[in-house]
Order: structure tokens, then sequence, then C-alpha cells
């Protein structure tokens, strides 16, 4: 069985490959004359979360609540340095062959997370090929 963070953390790199292999080319072939480029950063965290059903009637929607929903959207809004950000209990939850490549290199760098008291993190600018 594969550990459920190995999918999220595979999907984080194949979020950066179509970034920058499908969306940022056809965006250029489209406005060949703009100098934007869009730019992503995927969190994951892994905790219990509480789903809730809120809104009005015919006007709701689902809110998660918990420590992974929390984090994950806080990594999402840290510097695009690194594409992806995990906790380490992602990283220490998932499968060998996404920590590391084929030929022996790290995927995954280890950071301290300064705004909350140094909390291990790892980051990656690897992408992982849709197909």
């Amino acid at each position: 069985m594969i550990p459920k963070n190995t999918p999220a953390a595979r999907a984080a790199l194949k979020i950066n490959y179509a970034m920058k292999e499908i969306v940022r080319p056809a965006l250029k072939r489209q406005y060949s004359d703009t100098s934007y480029v869009p730019k992503h950063v995927v969190g994951i965290d892994t905790s219990d979360l509480f789903i809730a059903r809120t809104g009005v009637r015919g006007a709701n929607d689902l809110v998660w609540v918990g420590r992974a929903a929390n984090y994950a959207a806080k990594l999402a809004t840290l510097p695009e340095t690194y594409s992806s950000h995990i906790m380490a209990d992602v990283y220490n939850g998932m499968r060998d062959d996404v920590k590391v490549s084929s030929d022996g290199r790290a995927r995954w760098v280890p950071l301290a997370w300064t705004e909350f008291d140094n909390s291990r993190t790892y980051g990656s600018t690897w992408w992982w090929s849709i197909s």
C-alpha cells in the first residue's frame, strides 16, 4: 500500500511540471508580448480534519478545519524560492522514490519555518512528469 503522503507530494511536483512545461509556454505563445510569468507555491501538511457544511440554504460550501488545512494554506504563501513546501510529517510519511531521484539526488531540501518556531519543513523545485 502506498502511504497517503506519497501521492500528495507527487501531485505537488506534477503541478510544478504543469506550470513549467504547459501553462507558461502556452501563455507565452498566446501572449508573446507580455513579460508576465505566472508563479505558484504548493503547501502540504497532514493531520486529522473536521469538515463542516456552512452557509445558507442553496448557497453553502464545505469548510475544512484543522492543522493540515491551516498549515498547508500558510505554506502556500511562502516566497517562490521553492515551488513546493511540505511539513516534516508529510516528508517522513512518504516513499523514498519521492524523496530521492533515481540518480540519488535529494528532491527535497530541509528548511526551518521561522514563522512557526522553526518547525521542520521541506522545499522542492523538482517536477514530476505528467504521463
